[in-house]
C-alpha cells in the first residue's frame, strides 16, 4: 500500500502543471500510469471519448471534472491537427490531410477552379460526388 502511494505521487510530478492537473490526479491516475496518458496523442474530441467510456467504467467525477481532465488532456497531450486551406491547397494536399480518395480531392479542386472560392463547409458539400459525411467528419481540418 504504500509503495503503491509512492509511486503514485513520483508519477503524479512528471505531469505538466496546469488548470486540471490535480483533478486528472484524483481520476485517472488510481488505474491509469503516467506512460499511457504521455504516449496517447489525441484530439480533444478523442480525448473526451476515452474520458466518457472512463465515466462508462466506473471512474469517478462531476460534469465541471470531467471537463477539466478532457481539457488538461488535450491541451497536454493533444495531437497537433494539421489543416488544409481549401481555396488553395493541391489536390494531393487535401487528399492526404482530409483523408479522402484523390478523385474526391480533385474533384474539389476542379469545382474550385470552375465555381471560386469556397466561403463555408458546405459549399464543399455542393461538389459533385463528394460524400458529405467524410467532409463534415473533416471539418476541423479544413480552413477556408
Amino acid at each position: 500500500m504504500i509503495t503503491s502511494i509512492i509511486i503514485f505521487a513520483a508519477l503524479a510530478q512528471n505531469l505538466p502543471d496546469g488548470p486540471g492537473k490535480e483533478t486528472v490526479q484524483k481520476m485517472c491516475m488510481p488505474c491509469h500510469s503516467l506512460d499511457n496518458v504521455v504516449r496517447a496523442r489525441m484530439t480533444k474530441e478523442r480525448w473526451s471519448s476515452v474520458v466518457d467510456e472512463m465515466i462508462s467504467r466506473g471512474a469517478q467525477g462531476t460534469d465541471d471534472e470531467i471537463d477539466q481532465v478532457v481539457t488538461y488532456l488535450a491541451a497536454n497531450f493533444g495531437r497537433v491537427v494539421k489543416k488544409v486551406n481549401v481555396n488553395s491547397a493541391t489536390a494531393v494536399d487535401i487528399a492526404s490531410t482530409l483523408e479522402i480518395p484523390a478523385a474526391d480531392a480533385a474533384a474539389i479542386v476542379r469545382y474550385r477552379g470552375e465555381k471560386g472560392n469556397f466561403k463555408e463547409l458546405t459549399d464543399l458539400a455542393k461538389v459533385p460526388g463528394i460524400d458529405a459525411k467524410k467532409i463534415e467528419a473533416a471539418k476541423d481540418r479544413i480552413e477556408f
